[in-house]
């Protein structure tokens, strides 16, 4: 049989039921101001073919523009902690966890995002009184007053926008059933895939939470203690707690062969701990070393590269 329909047949063969215990939630977050503009015309010493090389000039330096960035990526984060990737904006989320999660939205959205805008608004608008005389005198001839709009536009481009809908639900009502059947069997193919390319992306995710935990307790060769982090542990620990709940290929073979064994070694212990006794520390590291060489076979038997 020829790989690409191997590759088709396995496809097929994905059981895709565990994404009808879920929801789509799709998310949008977008900022007022951008922190880059292009410059098309500097001057720049290089034996480089100035053609291939882009050059960019940073609108405003601000701490508060950095902790709205940051604070959505933290909101991104933690979502993708407990979804699976549909595509690049649209997740599946399991009904189990929609309703802790909707909130968790709802009160970025309406709260805690506002606070954030706001105080960066607040320094804006005294930039904006003074006619941005600081960036003008940072910028010198790249300085562009239209790149700073007035404050209502500018606030107004700040949102956060995030939906739910129902997985597998097409209402194509009034469209002929050949049509309708098109877009399900698209539906259908698209789910697959993405339970295929998930399974794939949670072996690896596994893979580099264990290997950080390898890394940090295993014996160095001039004998000298690395640095312990407590996120060494608790990183691994949050991966393996969530993994059934975001492992919508039902993938039993990693669940039996790695998290499981893992669960087992690490339950009831933590960082500190392990700090504290070299004879505990050296029996997780060798039973790690162990569950890494599994993981790294199942990794790599999913088509990913695992050095």
């Amino acid at each position: 049989m020829p790989a690409t329909d191997s590759a088709a047949a396995a496809i097929a063969a994905i059981d895709i039921s565990k994404t009808e215990d879920c929801v789509f939630i799709t998310t949008h977050f977008a900022m007022g101001i951008g922190r880059m503009r292009q410059i098309r015309d500097l001057k720049v010493e290089t034996t480089a073919d100035k053609s291939l090389l882009r050059h960019q000039k940073q609108l405003i330096d601000s701490p508060e523009l950095d902790e709205i960035r940051s604070q959505d990526g933290y909101l991104t984060r933690h979502l993708a902690s407990r979804t699976a990737t549909y595509n690049k904006a649209t997740r599946f989320l399991p009904k189990s966890e929609a309703a802790k999660m909707y909130r968790a939205c709802v009160a970025y959205q309406t709260i805690r995002r506002p606070q954030l805008v706001a105080a960066f608004m607040k320094e804006y608008r005294k930039l904006e009184a003074i006619d941005f005389a600081p960036l003008r005198e940072a910028l010198g001839d790249r300085f562009d007053r239209s790149d700073y709009p007035d404050s209502s536009t500018v606030e107004a481009g700040f949102y956060f926008e995030f939906n739910l809908r129902p997985v597998g639900d097409i209402s194509l009502t009034g469209l002929p059933d050949f049509i309708v059947a098109e877009e399900l069997a698209k539906d259908k193919q698209k789910r697959e895939q993405a339970v295929v390319e998930w399974k794939e992306t949670l072996r690896a995710a596994g893979m580099e939470v264990v290997n950080v935990l390898f890394e940090a307790l295993k014996p160095q060769p001039d004998g000298k203690k690395r640095k312990l982090y407590d996120s060494n542990i608790e990183n691994l620990k949050e991966f393996l707690n969530t993994f059934s709940l975001r492992d919508l290929a039902g993938d039993s073979e990693y669940q039996t062969k790695v998290v499981e064994p893992l669960q087992r070694l690490l339950k009831g212990v933590n960082m500190e701990q392990i700090r504290h006794n070299d004879g505990l520390k050296n029996h997780i590291a060798s039973q790690v070393a162990e569950i890494r060489k599994t993981a790294s076979a199942l990794v790599q038997a999913t088509g990913r590269k695992f050095r």
